[in-house]
């Protein structure tokens, strides 16, 4: 399989170019590229403006698959971005996790290695400036210690009978960007990790590129085999895995608790209970305790 690929300046979302590609007809294997996004959107329909400095790019899919292997294929398409990032930057492959269901996020460095980036004074891996990864692992009491740093989000939806597939990856952090949030989603860039030679554009295009490469190499597997393949992998690559959590919906009621041991075939998430009962989540947002 290869992608045919269409790049854009600017776009209101590359989400609207897919649907639109798909109300006309058009078939699978198109991806749309945008520099710049002025009406992005992610989880519960929010949106904003996307400065340059993201990887903006979404997939028309039309797997002829059963109805029940479709959860699945958000879980392919992070294990492909996590493939992208390890392939341009290879030293970051025991850091890239997945994190059920939809975000690709950057485990701690170990303090070893963030205190001797300290004791040089860098403050990222550029140089140009503090990173919010270094500084969390290093113990700055201003922000809360955290397991990870978001480096990506995934959007799946079915949109007249065909898939609509939004990736959003953090490449450079934008020049005019605020100051480092504070909520549980802080984002991490890669040219804080390293990926930082070239024209930032050249890093962007080199980032799409690469996904498109590897979601051309298995998402014509899952078609055939499902998830099962890749099954493993995911597991061996999940930043949930062994830690304990409450799943709980929009509203803030708790689903289903317990440690995370596996993602089912189906791509429900495995919670073990502290009675020791598994249970399967479909759905709802993974809280660690």
């Amino acid at each position: 399989m290869q992608f045919r690929v269409e790049s854009f300046e600017t776009v209101t979302s590359t989400n609207d170019l897919i649907k639109r590609a798909i109300e006309e007809g058009k078939p699978e294997g198109l991806a749309v590229r945008g520099l710049r996004q002025t009406a992005g959107y992610g989880r519960q329909g929010r949106a904003w403006e996307s400065p340059i400095g993201g990887m903006y790019q979404s997939f028309l899919l039309r797997p002829e698959v059963p109805p029940a292997q479709l959860p699945t294929l958000s879980l392919l398409v992070g294990l492909a971005v996590r493939r992208a990032v390890a392939v341009l930057v290879p030293e970051l492959e025991d850091r890239v996790q997945v994190k059920w269901p939809n975000d690709i996020v950057v485990a701690e460095a170990p303090a070893s290695l963030d205190e001797a980036a300290s004791a040089a004074g860098e403050g990222s891996a550029c140089g140009e400036g503090p990173s919010p990864l270094c500084d969390a692992a290093l113990g700055d009491d201003s922000r809360p210690r955290r397991p990870f740093h978001k480096l990506c989000g995934i959007s799946t939806e079915m949109h007249a009978r065909a898939l609509c597939v939004g990736v959003g990856v953090n490449v450079a952090r934008p020049a005019d960007a605020a100051s480092v949030p504070t909520g549980k989603n802080v984002p991490i860039y890669l040219d804080e990790l390293g990926f930082c030679e070239g024209p930032v554009e050249d890093r962007i295009n080199a980032v799409a590129d690469a996904l498109c490469d590897q979601l051309a190499i298995a998402y014509p597997l899952w078609c055939e085999q499902g998830f099962g393949p890749f099954q493993a992998e995911f597991d061996g690559c999940s930043a949930l895995s062994g830690r304990f959590v409450r799943m709980e919906d929009l509203s803030g009621n708790v689903l289903a608790a317990g440690t995370v041991t596996r993602v089912a075939p189906d791509g429900r998430l495995v919670l073990r209970t502290p009675e020791g009962v598994e249970v399967f989540a479909s759905s709802g947002e993974a809280h660690i305790r």
